[in-house]
């Protein structure tokens, strides 16, 4: 009796011995939010890892055999946590270097990070086994009915969202969405009302009544462009202080889920993919080192480097310790690090993913 697929053990097993593969085939859509059940686990890697593979995984001599399928080749292998097939070779157009320079690199819960094929890899490497189309099941994530057309793009401050969100966004025909402009335009909303600052209740009215739009990569606040004023200091330094009442943070969630139901847009936050839109069937955890987050701020501000980057460590305790709607990585979103990269490189990748999805 085979035993049931243990994916997560599984992918744990490897990645705690450091070990060089690739997740492919339906495992590899499963893992990116696919409607997959695979009954194996499919990896790739190099002939001279096979032996380290087996160790990790507990395979016993014979509880493992070679298969050549067509154009493919692969050790078959009955683990504790259910069968793995670790492919050496997959055709001459599909080896590892070229699936290496083309894999995504996938977050799983808080600690797994593997890297997996792509929707053209899995096509791949059905054909070279001389197998059709995808597997029963394999549905893009973009043509749930009930999921939103909406890609998630989250992380800590200086990472690039918004530059790199509005770059997607314009370039698949979406509309760009700043979930923190809400929250700042409300903040405005309340210090133009000479509101209470301190009566939560007060605000999420506020928060209510309000009509905010988001235009031409614009933000609009009951039809004034506030686009500048909401990046102003004093709404800056209110924002922050309203945005951790739980009951505004209600009326934002609310409200972006009812924006967000309608398709079609492409959103930076901090808690867009775990909390507003969990369901979106591209999330994006966009990330950089913290020295080149500081680096990248200070020429924005004209700060000390130094001073900076205190502070975006400060900001990063802070979003990630907070206690409603803390900064974390979605445990389907796809990682990606900025350090070194140019704008129109992550650009490229996002707009390849969303392709890949059925998104665009």
């Amino acid at each position: 009796m085979r035993t049931k697929l243990d994916l997560r053990k599984l992918l744990s097993d490897l990645v705690k011995a450091d070990l060089e593969f690739i997740v492919i085939g339906s495992s590899a859509l499963a893992i990116q939010g696919w409607e997959v059940l695979p009954g194996d686990l499919d990896i790739l890697t190099r002939e001279d890892q096979v032996d380290r593979v087996r160790d990790a995984l507990g395979v016993a001599d014979d509880e493992a055999d070679w298969v050549v399928d067509g154009a493919a080749r692969r050790l078959e292998c009955l683990t504790p946590a259910g069968p793995v097939d670790i492919y050496v070779e997959v055709s001459n157009s599909l080896t590892f270097d070229e699936v290496d320079r083309e894999a995504t690199t996938v977050m799983i819960g808080e600690e797994l990070i593997v890297r997996a094929g792509s929707l053209g890899h899995v096509r791949d490497m059905r054909a070279a086994v001389g197998r059709k189309g995808l597997p029963v099941g394999a549905i893009p994530p973009g043509e749930h009915g009930e999921r939103p057309q909406v890609i998630a793009i989250d992380g800590p401050a200086g990472a690039g969202k918004s530059t790199v969100t509005r770059a997607v966004a314009s370039r698949i025909g979406f509309t760009y969405l700043d979930t923190g402009a809400m929250y700042r335009s409300t903040a405005l909303a309340v210090l133009q009302r000479r509101a209470d600052t301190d009566d939560p209740q007060l605000i999420a009215e506020i928060a209510r009544s309000i009509d905010i739009q988001f235009r031409e990569q614009k933000v609009f606040l009951d039809g004034s462009d506030v686009t500048a004023l909401i990046r102003s200091a004093p709404v800056t330094e209110a924002t922050a202080h309203i945005a951790a009442y739980p009951e505004v943070r209600t009326v934002m969630v609310d409200r972006q889920r009812h924006l967000f139901a309608k398709g079609g847009y492409v959103a930076e936050g901090r808690d867009t993919g775990t909390v507003v839109a969990p369901d979106a069937p591209l999330k994006i955890y966009l990330t950089a080192s913290a020295e080149e987050r500081a680096r990248r701020r200070s020429l924005e501000t004209g700060g000390p480097v130094d001073e900076v980057l205190e502070a975006i460590e400060r900001r990063d305790r802070l979003d990630s310790e907070r206690k409603i709607s803390a900064l974390k990585t979605a445990e389907d979103a796809v990682v990606i690090d900025t350090t070194g990269r140019s704008i129109d490189d992550v650009v490229d990748e996002i707009v390849d993913l969303a392709r890949d999805r059925g998104i665009a």
